[in-house]
């Protein structure tokens, strides 16, 4: 039970940021489409690859900034990333095969062999450079999938190997496949993980040159009629998507494939709303938060209708947390954020940070005199956070500051 103090408190509102915030849709569900780049590819020339085709897509399809978002998960080069690397992938754990691949390729170009020689100095690198990428990939592909969202990979060139490898460890961490995807581009694999499609010119020379070692890469299964600058037939941008015939071909199929993607369940996030305060070295305030439902939400209540208040801290500083955990347990309506202190002997200031959606408001409140229990009716306003929408199309939050 909390110690009564009677004292009359007198309350300054000192707070960053007064004008409202909305931000729409921020429990919608979202189709992620990720990009992996290919060899001797600049990060700049990755971005470049997929903000064309972002604009490639959203002029054939109806595509929304709420429910599309297109990310890059780059594989560097380091200036050892040659087409040696493709081979060595696809080599997999067959390393000591290298040697007797190496010794078969008199086929091949000659620059083949030379960039399959430079690269060997640097081997141990590429192996490290290799897992860290791919560790960084799966990463991020297991977030938002556990956050309820749909990924598509739009691969290119030895980007399958990546697309591939991280395939194959989400399914062995039993994500839900159904709601991944791979598009392949260029494909120097002998596979699309999950049995995705593939495009790959006739015509691409860097493919066909592992084609000569490796004969299980897939065949070139599309030829383009106009010309292109790019002589290797194999540029994401040039060859690809500024083909005639493979351009419509890639994007349709990207928009086709996503589409099919099941939405995995949501089993993680940092939820729609949390408001946490914290505070000095006076011994205890409290956060207080009347819900929609008028639902009141404090020490004695820490369960309300959608949220609940993690903790109650009596020992200076906080934090002390209210959280709406998930966007399935949203209540439309008017969130009155409030503050009480309940116990100290001077001033103190109550610090409230507000995540709504994706708005980050926070707040200062100087308490002059502690109020007790007779301040859990009538506590110090904050902020209000409005809640329109429903779970189908999302949420649109306004956070006001009092």
């Amino acid at each position: 039970m909390k110690k009564l103090c009677n004292v009359m408190i007198l309350t300054l509102v000192l707070m960053t940021g007064f004008l409202a915030e909305v931000e729409a849709n921020y429990c919608a569900f979202k189709t992620y489409v990720f990009h992996s780049n290919g060899m001797l590819t600049e990060k700049w020339e990755a971005h470049a690859n997929i903000v064309n085709m972002q604009l490639m897509m959203q002029e054939v399809g109806e595509i929304s900034d709420d429910q599309w978002e297109f990310q890059l998960s780059y594989n560097h080069d380091e200036g050892i990333d040659t087409l040696f690397e493709v081979v060595r992938q696809r080599l997999n754990d067959q390393v000591a095969s290298y040697w007797r691949f190496l010794a078969k390729i008199e086929l091949a170009p000659d620059w083949f062999q030379s960039l399959a020689r430079d690269v060997t100095v640097g081997f141990d690198h590429i192996e490290a450079l290799i897992d860290e990428d791919l560790k960084r990939h799966v990463q991020r592909y297991q977030e938002v999938m556990l956050e309820g969202h749909r990924v598509i990979v739009v691969a290119h060139s030895q980007g399958n190997f990546y697309a591939n490898s991280a395939y194959a460890n989400l399914a062995a961490n039993d994500l839900p496949m159904d709601a991944f995807g791979i598009v392949s581009v260029a494909n120097p694999a002998s596979y699309v993980a999950g049995g995705g499609p593939y495009f790959t010119l006739v015509d691409d020379v860097f493919v066909n040159a592992v084609r000569v070692v490796l004969s299980s890469t897939l065949s070139g299964n599309i030829d383009n009629s106009n010309e292109s600058t790019d002589w290797t037939h194999h540029n994401f941008i040039d060859s690809y998507l500024n083909g005639n015939q493979s351009g419509p071909l890639i994007i349709n199929t990207i928009l086709s494939e996503a589409n099919a993607l099941m939405w995995p369940p949501p089993l993680f996030g940092r939820g729609p709303i949390t408001v946490t305060l914290t505070w000095g070295e006076q011994p205890d305030l409290d956060l207080h938060v009347f819900e929609p439902s008028l639902e009141h939400v404090y020490y004695s209540n820490v369960i309300g209708m959608p949220g609940v208040l993690s903790r109650d801290d009596v020992d200076s500083y906080g934090p002390e947390h209210y959280f709406v955990n998930f966007c399935s347990q949203v209540e439309t309506g008017r969130y009155r954020v409030a503050v009480n202190y309940y116990r100290g002997e001077g001033p103190e200031t109550a610090r409230v940070q507000i995540m709504a959606g994706d708005i980050v408001r926070n707040y200062s409140v100087l308490l002059e005199t502690a109020y007790g229990s007779a301040g859990n009716s009538t506590p110090t306003p904050v902020a209000n956070i409005d809640v329109v929408g429903d779970t189908e199309q999302g949420y649109v939050f306004t956070v006001s500051g009092l």
